[in-house]
């Protein structure tokens, strides 16, 4: 009896064992492929950031092994609203157009558009739908508004009227920034943002955009075509004093990069996205790093 329990012990010991040796294999490989898909989208960085390397490069897309290799996307951060420089009028004015197309009634607009402005600028005056000290302190908060630019997207969130903004259009963060330098670049910027900016119906920024974005129909790849200012104009329909209004806004001469690298092996993915400005000599400086 003893020697049936014996073996039977030593069995489960064994069995544990395995399995143990198994969860460690499987543990093992896995780290393997997150390091790998890691360095894999550090490799990808570095070729995006190399001063020849130019949007649609077939560089930007390599793959190493049977199942690796890495993907990396070149944008300009104009293709998002600089929410820092909302305190220009004509910038506030297009926020209220992309809200009031995202859905938000005009008051609705003008009560977090006017709320963005006042927590930003320098006086406690607060506009006529803004919104100042007095009224966070209503509602027990007492250090809003900052009255300084936002350090992220996510601070939005905090200023009157933006909640309405979240409930009827969730992935608003897509559209801003706060690195941007104040333009909209007409090589990358979204098709909401350009109507809203633009002031241009959507049949015109639908046909620019096919233009721009080349026969595939894909932004960032080898068939995009370039399109000078004055083209790009013209194909939206902007002209007259319109025209003089927003050259210095619209514009293809953003500075501002946004790189996204991305890292796989297998199914396992690694992405950073950077966030530079690069020089009139070529020069580079960081703005930012995201890891995900």
């Amino acid at each position: 009896m003893l020697m049936i329990w014996a073996i039977l012990f030593m069995s489960l010991t064994v069995m544990g064992v395995v399995e143990y040796i198994g969860y460690s294999v499987s543990e093992a490989t896995l780290a393997n492929a997150e390091f790998r898909a890691f360095y894999l989208a550090e490799s990808g960085l570095a070729v995006g950031l190399h001063p020849s390397t130019r949007r649609g490069d077939t560089c930007l897309k390599q793959k190493i092994g049977t199942d690796s290799g890495f993907d990396v996307v070149i944008n300009y951060e104009g293709a998002r609203i600089p929410i820092n420089f909302l305190v220009d009028s004509r910038l506030s004015e297009s926020v209220s157009n992309l809200f009031v197309y995202w859905g938000l009634t005009a008051e609705q607009a003008s009560v977090a558009v006017e709320s963005l402005a006042d927590w930003m600028d320098n006086d406690n005056e607060p506009r006529p739908n803004g919104a100042e000290s007095g009224y966070y302190e209503s509602l027990g908060i007492y250090d809003m508004p900052r009255q300084l630019g936002f350090i992220n997207v996510d601070e939005m969130l905090l200023v009157r009227g933006m909640n309405v903004v979240d409930r009827l259009k969730p992935d608003w963060r897509e559209y801003f920034s706060v690195y941007g330098d104040g333009v909209i670049d007409l090589r990358t910027a979204f098709k909401d943002v350009l109507m809203a900016v633009s002031g241009s119906n959507e049949g015109d920024v639908d046909n620019f955009i096919s233009r721009r974005d080349g026969g595939d129909g894909i932004a960032g790849t080898e068939d995009d075509q370039r399109i000078s200012d004055s083209e790009a104009f013209r194909l939206l329909g902007i002209d007259g004093d319109r025209a003089a209004a927003l050259r210095a806004t619209l514009t293809s001469e953003d500075a501002v990069r946004r790189i996204t690298s991305t890292g796989y092996v297998g199914e396992k993915r690694a992405q950073i996205i950077v966030i530079v400005r690069r020089g009139e000599d070529r020069s580079l400086t960081y703005l930012a790093r995201l890891e995900e």
